[in-house]
């Protein structure tokens, strides 16, 4: 018992490993079968064409074997074409039956298989039967794998669907009896633009015939004015043609009615499937940027644009007409190290691609200067400043008392100069101001050199405070020839015979200070008149208006104050 228990214990859990690493191995490297495109619309009557495409996530396959189903009430098969498959030998030739809805496809490929993620199994052109949504479906199918024992390793299967649009009510084109047909009108919906380079090797044509036309010829080539020469009958509406050369192509179209063949129609498509040349990528400097030459060469369409990316920032565009003299200015980086990878696009959207590494120089600090460099209060000033960077955002800081730091942006011009006018400062002290560049996210220039500026007190203030300082002053003196006038007037009257001409004496010096003093006012008034009209012609800041009632205050107080003392001098 113990023996058979030590042997499940073995047996099962080996088992089991074996059985979930089995089942890694197999889904890691599954198999697809898809419809390319996935979706497409089409309209009543016209002809779709649809791959059948097998995806071999790293494996090697040699086989295919699958049914399609597709609703016969909405979709009938044309025909399936296997001029580009992958597969070279079948087993049974690919068939199809529009009344079981069925396609049937089995096909080989020998050693050494096939591995990719589209491989074209075959083409299938369908035509639209009536308006609807119509589901393309693989059923019974597996994908064996080239290895020995044909292990079906197909996990999955992807559905295809074709929207079916109501015809549209075109106005047919009658051609009158007797009267040769008109010049048909063409349409391509894989290259609608005539002037356009497309990457679409397989190109699509439509028409419409005219009542009346028996035949209708066809061609496409190179020539420009070429009679087409391929007849078919008036059923004929629309054709495709795959594997198209690179190059200019133009398909040819006429009718034939019982008169006869009338005028040919071109439509010109340009085709374009070659990627431009190889190139090689590298930066040189110049002054103090970094250039990125681009010089690719596509020899048929030409280059559309560059699509650029350094380290691991975004993407940016580029196209031909910025590149000057061979080359585009990059945006500036931190110093360092630093890889370009470039994209080069022709006409019709095929690329190729370089990188090079560089080494971008050190950022140099903008200079500036402030006009003026000495303000008043609430006078504004302007920052200018020069640099190599042009159209480069600039960061201006000011500091100013308590208030801390301040910032305003601005961008540089074309010639890397820049400017900004700034609003003044409310009351007067030193500011400080420094520029930044903030090159993009991330990079930034050096701080420039730190400039201090004066602010100083309005004209009004400085004028104010003289005045007051004066008037002090006056006072003092005032104050002070009284006081001795009093002393002498107290030290000689025991002098009886001076007595009455020390008073007389003082009662003129009292007349002549009095009178001195009115003047003196009188002056004051004046200006305090000037300050007045000021007050009308703007409004005063609150320290302007608070040194203009002290001097009010302060003349109404002296007035006072000489009146007293002169009236107690002159009654002794």
């Amino acid at each position: 018992m113990n023996y058979k228990n030590k042997i499940l214990a073995f047996v099962v859990p080996t088992f089991f490993s074996c059985f979930f690493i089995l089942l890694f191995f197999v889904t890691a490297h599954a198999a697809s079968l898809s419809v390319s495109p996935a979706s497409t619309r089409v309209s009543v009557g016209n002809i779709v064409s649809v791959k059948v495409v097998v995806g071999t996530e790293g494996k090697s396959i040699n086989n295919v074997d699958t049914v399609i189903l597709f609703p016969v009430d909405l979709l009938e098969v044309v025909s399936i074409g296997k001029t580009s498959s992958i597969f070279p030998l079948w087993v049974e030739e690919p068939h199809f039956s529009n009344i079981d809805g069925r396609v049937v496809l089995n096909g080989g490929v020998p050693n050494p298989g096939f591995t990719g993620s589209t491989g074209e199994v075959v083409t299938i052109k369908f035509k639209a039967k009536k308006q609807g949504t119509a589901s393309i479906v693989f059923s019974d199918s597996a994908v064996r794998e080239n290895n020995g024992l044909g292990t079906d390793i197909l996990t999955s299967k992807l559905i295809g669907t074709v929207q079916i649009d109501p015809t549209q009510q075109l106005e047919v084109p009658v051609t009158a009896v007797g009267v040769l047909p008109v010049k048909p009108t063409i349409k391509s919906s894989s290259h609608p633009d005539s002037g356009s380079w497309y990457s679409n090797s397989s190109a699509s044509f439509s028409w419409v015939v005219p009542n009346g036309v028996i035949a209708l010829q066809t061609l496409l080539g190179k020539n420009a004015e070429s009679i087409p020469t391929i007849l078919y009958d008036n059923s004929v509406s629309q054709r495709t043609v795959s594997n198209l050369s690179d190059g200019v192509h133009y398909f040819h179209l006429r009718y034939q009615n019982g008169s006869g063949w009338g005028q040919t129609a071109h439509q010109k498509i340009q085709v374009d499937t070659t990627p431009p040349e190889n190139f090689s990528t590298y930066v040189k400097r110049v002054g103090v940027m970094d250039v990125v030459v681009l010089d690719a060469f596509d020899k048929l369409s030409g280059i559309d644009y560059y699509e650029i990316k350094v380290d691991d920032r975004a993407k940016f565009v580029v196209d031909t007409d910025s590149v000057v003299g061979g080359g585009y200015t990059l945006p500036v980086e931190n110093r360092g190290d630093h890889t370009v990878f470039v994209t080069a696009y022709d006409m019709a959207g095929n690329s190729a691609q370089s990188a090079t590494t560089y080494t971008s120089g050190e950022i140099l600090a903008p200079t500036f200067h402030t006009n003026p460099n000495q303000v008043g209060v609430n006078e504004n000033f302007v920052v200018r400043g020069s640099s190599f960077y042009p159209l480069t955002d600039v960061v201006v800081s000011i500091e100013f008392g308590n208030k801390g730091v301040e910032t305003y942006a601005t961008q540089t011009l074309e010639d890397g100069s820049f400017s900004l006018s700034a609003s003044g400062f409310d009351r007067s002290g030193v500011a400080k101001v420094w520029v930044q560049f903030a090159l993009q996210d991330g990079v930034v220039s050096p701080i420039s050199e730190i400039v201090t500026m004066t602010v100083n007190d309005s004209p009004f203030v400085e004028t104010t405070k003289l005045i007051i300082f004066a008037l002090t002053a006056l006072i003092l003196i005032l104050i002070l020839i009284i006081g001795l006038l009093i002393v002498a007037y107290l030290g000689w009257h025991k002098f009886a015979g001076l007595e009455e001409k020390i008073s007389r004496d003082l009662k003129v010096t009292a007349g002549g200070i009095h009178e001195s003093l009115s003047t003196f006012k009188i002056e004051l008034n004046k200006q305090l008149a000037v300050i007045e009209r000021a007050r009308i012609d703007r409004e005063l800041n609150q320290k302007e208006e608070e040194v203009f009632r002290q001097l009010r205050k302060n003349i109404d107080n002296i007035d006072e104050f000489i009146e007293k003392k002169l009236k107690k001098i002159t009654k002794s």
